[in-house]
């Protein structure tokens, strides 16, 4: 072979070997990028190039709760005016992300740790590439959480997700390089495209990734300052607010609403209370009659005392002697047994001659009872009238 053949050889093979090594630098293992030797610039903000998808991330909200920042720190590098614009899905976003090297086992891993809350049916698999859409790897989780298994996640546990990031070398500092962007590159994607949509050249994004990049790997796009990213615009339905106009609209609606239940609720306790004191209330004047009773009773006492005295006055003479009337003269006396001058039971109330009378229809012999009210003891006899007739004399048709 002549001189000149084998130097031709000789530099194609260490250019070959040199694309190869530089390759094998450039791209991660499935457990992320192990920190440079020697790089004093971590840790060091950066961002990450985030699409909005759905259903759970068509917001900044969302999105800022997911990556543990807030909305304004994403609008404002993403040029999105409002924070609270809704999006659409695949708008283009930068999320700043802190990164950083950890020392993990016997390595160091340049990365943004993010503390994510594990929810019903997450894995590690699924937050990593659907939630954070392959910015890390399942792999790279498994390597953080050594003490979590990933089959038997508890809901509410947190987890650290290890976001793939670098921040630049010395040399790229020195060249005006201030970030390098995480990006995940997609099956649609070209290295030109890349270029294009962060205004840099494509060399520049080899010479950090080399050229053998496959779909769905991490790669980072050295930039001097942030694109402007060409916003869709979104459109609003005909008639509906602004978003502020929604939020302020929904306070308001949220404040009506309570205000309302709290209504009704004053109006169901006030109406229980008045109840209550309604019913108290009868409860007080049933006691008041009942002790005016009482007290009417208590007094008359004195009364049916003398009552006692006259009635055995009365009785005495009655147990003598006794009247006899006709029915005809007591069915006078009480318009033929008229429910109106009833008393109780069969005592009629009659007058008879300018007195009054209380009659008793009686199914047997009256005049045999007669006798034997003589024979008993005149007292056994007041306690009957005592008890049964206190407030008026019955004789029966004694006189």
């Amino acid at each position: 072979m002549r001189p000149a053949s084998r130097l031709v050889s000789s530099l194609l093979f260490f250019l070959s070997y040199s694309n190869i090594l530089h390759h094998l630098q450039a791209q991660p293992s499935t457990q992320g990028f192990t920190c440079p030797a020697n790089q004093s610039s971590f840790p060091c903000q950066t961002y990450a190039f985030y699409r909005a998808s759905a259903p759970n991330f068509l917001d900044l909200a969302s999105i800022g709760d997911l990556f543990s920042v807030s909305r304004l720190m994403i609008s404002k590098p993403s040029n999105i005016s409002s924070p609270t614009s809704p999006l659409i899905p695949n708008q283009p976003l930068f999320v700043p992300l802190s990164c950083s090297c950890n020392p993990i086992n016997s390595t160091s891993i340049s990365s943004a740790n993010i503390t994510y809350t594990i929810e019903a049916g997450n894995t590690f698999y699924i937050v990593s590439t659907e939630y954070f859409q392959n910015l890390t790897t399942y792999q790279s989780v498994e390597l953080f959480n050594p003490t979590l298994i990933p089959e038997l996640l508890d809901i509410g546990v947190e987890v650290i997700f290890p976001i793939f990031c670098k921040c630049p070398n010395q040399t790229q500092l020195q060249n005006k390089v201030n970030y390098l962007v995480s990006y995940v590159f997609q099956p649609s994607d070209n290295l030109s495209s890349v270029a294009s949509t962060f205004g840099v050249e494509t060399q520049s994004i080899v010479d950090v990734n080399g050229n053998n990049i496959q779909p769905y790997d991490t790669i980072f796009v050295p930039v001097n300052q942030l694109p402007q990213l060409a916003q869709p615009t979104v459109v609003v339905p005909s008639g509906a607010p602004p978003p502020e106009k929604t939020e302020r609209k929904g306070v308001i609606i949220g404040l009506a609403v309570g205000l309302g239940i709290a209504g009704l609720l004053l109006v169901l306790v006030s109406g229980v209370w008045f109840y209550r004191e309604g019913v108290l209330k009868k409860r007080r004047d049933v006691e008041k009659v009942e002790e005016k009773r009482r007290m009417q009773l208590n007094g008359g006492s004195k009364g049916l005392k003398d009552i006692e005295v006259s009635l055995m006055a009365d009785v005495s003479d009655c147990l003598d002697k006794y009247r006899v009337f006709k029915i005809d003269e007591l069915k006078e006396a009480t318009n033929g047994f008229s429910e109106n001058c009833l008393i109780e039971g069969s005592v009629f109330k009659g007058s008879i001659n300018g007195e009054t009378y209380a009659i008793k229809k009686m199914k047997w012999n009256a005049c045999e009872e007669l006798k034997i009210l003589q024979k008993v003891s005149f007292f056994f006899f007041l306690s009957l009238i005592t008890v049964y007739t206190p407030a008026f004399t019955v004789c029966f048709g004694f006189q």
